[in-house]
């Protein structure tokens, strides 16, 4: 297998991120694009058919979506866009490459992305990718960090995956938000900026030696959802085939012994945020929360936590919007919405 070269970063994008992107392709290109050779753009152009990544209006946002990737590209020429490529010799390559089978599904049990974050990976065609989601920021501004986060993998034989740090740091370094399961158990890392060890990958942001992976893993196993997911699968319509594709990282991950670090770096560091929810209120002030990730100019409050809290916006209705009985009303409100469209039912 020939080996990769060169550094790169790669953001997947679908349609149900079209209000994310016009404001932060720009500041994403300004947090990698001095750090890395070529700076790529996926756009995944598949529909999901129910469940939380439905998109209405699928055609108008992808078109939408386009011309705001467009008008970036005129201010930042070295950006490189591809659509996902779902045509059968591509599938059969991305499969070979990543799973040593000739196909895998196009979206998790879920109806979530899965073949399109490994085509991202693949079309990526470097040796270190960033990969991050389309609604990640990025604060700390460091040029440095891509050749840190090299060298901690360099320095660490049992490391696959790097990722900046969790959050605007604290002066103590603290992190929170990552005892709630078993795959998310950590240790602080003995370097001289705040750093930490994880036995899980979040898809939101990693960066992967992709050589690492080939020479040590080979491959991915293809693994199976749980009984009570193949159902809920069948339920909502999707094909009950694999897990999430963090799932498949991080129990490949686990299984061989290896880890993930989250570092700071050399100040000014680098550090990830991430919005856990989406509100009118969001859309509204995501240039104000844009200009305060740059400029560091965040609340204590926020300091040592990934995801965007009450210290910077008021969630108390995208969280009662977003409650489990309210998300499954919406999945039964799609599905049956789909099946009378399907049956021409009146």
């Amino acid at each position: 297998m020939t080996e990769r070269a060169g550094i790169a970063a790669q953001m997947s994008t679908y349609p149900m991120d079209v209000r994310l992107t016009e404001s932060l392709l720009p500041h994403q290109i300004r947090a990698w694009g001095p750090m890395v050779d070529r700076f790529i753009v996926t756009i995944d152009t598949h529909q999901t058919p129910s469940g939380r990544y439905r998109v209405s209006n699928f055609g108008s946002n992808l078109k939408r979506l386009r011309q705001i990737i467009d008008d970036v590209r005129n201010t930042y020429p070295q950006l490189q866009v591809i659509d996902v490529d779902y045509s059968e010799v591509t599938r059969r390559d991305v499969a070979r490459y990543f799973f040593n089978v000739d196909s895998i599904p196009i979206k998790a049990w879920d109806g979530g992305p899965f073949y399109s974050y490994f085509f991202g990976l693949y079309a990526a065609n470097a040796r270190y990718i960033m990969h991050f989601d389309g609604d990640m920021m990025f604060g700390g501004g460091s040029k440095t960090w891509m050749q840190e986060a090299i060298a901690c993998l360099e320095q660490r034989p049992d490391v696959l995956v790097t990722a900046p740090f969790p959050g605007p740091p604290r002066a103590d370094g603290q992190i929170f938000g990552h005892d709630g399961a078993d795959a998310f158990r950590y240790s602080r890392e003995a370097m001289a900026e705040p750093a930490y060890r994880h036995m899980a990958v979040s898809t939101r942001a990693f960066m992967l030696d992709i050589n690492r992976f080939k020479d040590k893993l080979g491959a991915f196993p293809r693994l199976r959802p749980s009984s009570r997911q193949r159902l809920k699968s069948r339920l909502l319509g999707h094909a009950p085939e694999a897990l999430e594709a963090e799932v498949v990282l991080s129990k490949t991950l686990q299984g061989a012994g290896m880890y993930r670090i989250d570092l700071l770096g050399a100040q000014p560091g680098m550090w990830s945020l991430h919005p856990p929810y989406r509100s009118e209120e969001f859309f509204r002030r995501l240039p104000e929360f844009v200009r305060a990730v740059e400029t560091g100019n965040v609340p204590d409050g926020q300091r040592g936590h990934y995801d965007l809290n009450d210290s910077m916006i008021d969630w108390t209705e995208a969280r009662s919007a977003n409650r489990w009985f309210r998300r499954y009303l919406r999945m039964i409100h799609h599905r049956v919405t789909d099946v009378v469209q399907l049956h021409g039912v009146e």
